[in-house]
């Protein structure tokens, strides 16, 4: 798969818009668009690199597909780690309790 196509993919399984990506990496929202129609488009180095930051994503993986994540992953486990990344020591242990309450709910099933 080309650049484009691997950006276009990622922005769709993370739901990120063009203005979205925009604001996070400084580029313009042409430019954004430009890659992820493929106009003859790639960019250079420092803007790969912004763009992978802000999908946190390594830029080899934008480029090559390489260091595939987990297809096991969903969309919205993806978004629950984001999210994390952002809570406090407490926070991620008080959201630890739920997972784990939940978590014996179903084991008690089985």
């Amino acid at each position: 798969m080309s650049f484009k196509e691997n950006l276009r993919d990622e922005m769709e399984f993370q739901d990120v818009k063009p203005k979205e990506l925009s604001e996070k990496t400084g580029l313009s929202v042409n430019t954004i668009r430009n890659y992820i129609n493929g106009h003859n488009a790639l960019p250079n180095v420092e803007a790969a690199v912004k763009i992978a930051q802000a999908l946190d994503v390594s830029v080899e993986y934008l480029v090559e597909r390489q260091n595939v994540r987990s297809k096991n992953k969903s969309p919205k486990i993806f978004t629950i780690e984001k999210m994390l990344a952002d809570f406090s020591e407490e926070d991620i242990s008080a959201v630890l309790g739920i997972i784990k309450a939940i978590s014996g709910k179903y084991n008690e099933l089985t």
